[in-house]
């Protein structure tokens, strides 16, 4: 009797060891598998020139001012340390804003602004955006999670677009951009919904179940876009990748 005991309950060990190791593995699978929109620029061999993440958020009627709408903004630049600043309030009839200009020590550029549209009419649309820019390695992508945080304490829900903007030399040919695409969406497991083409501009809307941000767009999913464009005077092709859109002007 006692044999059995030892041997069931070696058993149940043994069972719940290799379930733990099975719930692991498979949670660092599930993180593994995610990626950035780094890791998707970073398929196209393209050179980075800058990266952007934008947030924008809609206050609530809890804010009554230009002044406790930019204590948000005032937040953020203090999680980021960010002692030295600009910081400047203008107000009318139409519009109330305080723009706030400041550098991190690893040199991104923010620029954060509080707005009250409709100032002194009774509708009155709030809004705090913030821009976190960095002509270098991605370390304005890294600011994300930090910024975001302060959006919640505060308990506003921002949206986030982000943004590489990389180049390549001369004007590269149809065959070679049309290569670069499918890499990055093979790469990034991404359908493609929807493509745009315009003389020398190309853009592609794709989805991407590995990457966590997404747009409701014609009834489908959207969290990755890809645009193409050839500058003359420069001799460049200039690429964009973008999650959920790109919205930058190109």
């Amino acid at each position: 009797m006692r044999k059995f005991s030892f041997i069931f309950v070696a058993v149940l060990l043994v069972g719940a060891i290799i379930g733990t190791a099975y719930y692991i593995t498979e949670k660092n699978n599930i993180n593994e598998g995610q990626i950035s929109i780094k890791d998707a620029f970073n398929y196209s061999g393209a050179k980075m020139l800058v990266n952007d993440v934008y947030f924008f958020a809609r206050a609530s009627d809890k804010y009554k001012t230009v002044s406790e709408l930019s204590k948000v903004c005032e937040d953020v630049f203090k999680t980021l340390e960010i002692s030295k600043y600009s910081k400047n309030t203008t107000s009318s009839d139409y519009l109330a804003k305080t723009d706030m200009q400041g550098t991190t020590k690893d040199g991104v550029k923010i620029s954060a602004m509080a707005s009250i549209v409709g100032n002194k009419s009774g509708n009155r649309d709030k809004y705090i955006t913030i821009d976190a820019t960095e002509a270098g390695d991605g370390k304005a992508l890294l600011l994300r999670e930090k910024i975001e945080d302060v959006f919640k304490r505060h308990k506003l829900k921002a949206e986030i677009n982000s943004c590489i903007t990389g180049t390549y030399e001369g004007n590269l040919k149809d065959e070679q951009l049309e290569n670069i695409c499918r890499k990055i969406l093979n790469e990034s497991s991404a359908k493609k919904i929807d493509s745009f083409r315009q003389q020398n501009e190309i853009s592609v809307s794709a989805f991407s179940p590995l990457i966590g941000d997404k747009l409701r767009i014609g009834g489908k999913n959207v969290n990755l876009g890809i645009a193409f464009r050839y500058n003359k005077l420069e001799n460049r092709t200039y690429l964009w990748v973008a999650t959920p859109v790109v919205n930058a002007e190109y």
